[in-house]
């Protein structure tokens, strides 16, 4: 596994968390507990998924779809329709 750079990552963090805090009225821990352990965090880890192509909001919901069905690769940005 090739780890992303760190302030590619960053970017992500400090757009999807607040997203999640106000969406779903949750502290900034509770926020950066959630998005930072998930699935979706763990792909936009591995640079060799390529994924750091896609845009904040897909991220968010890629989130959103793990939430709901506990798989991100579910999210309409990942299965392209």
């Amino acid at each position: 596994m090739n780890k992303t750079v760190y302030f590619a990552l960053d970017y992500y963090d400090r757009q999807v968390i607040p997203f999640i805090m106000d969406k779903y009225n949750l502290t900034q821990m509770e926020a950066m507990r959630s998005f930072l352990l998930s699935k979706t965090h763990a792909l936009m880890e591995d640079v060799e998924n390529g994924l750091l192509n896609l845009p904040d909001y897909a991220v968010c919901d890629m989130w959103e779809v793990e939430q709901i069905t506990g798989e991100p690769r579910k999210s309409v940005y990942i299965r392209g329709e």
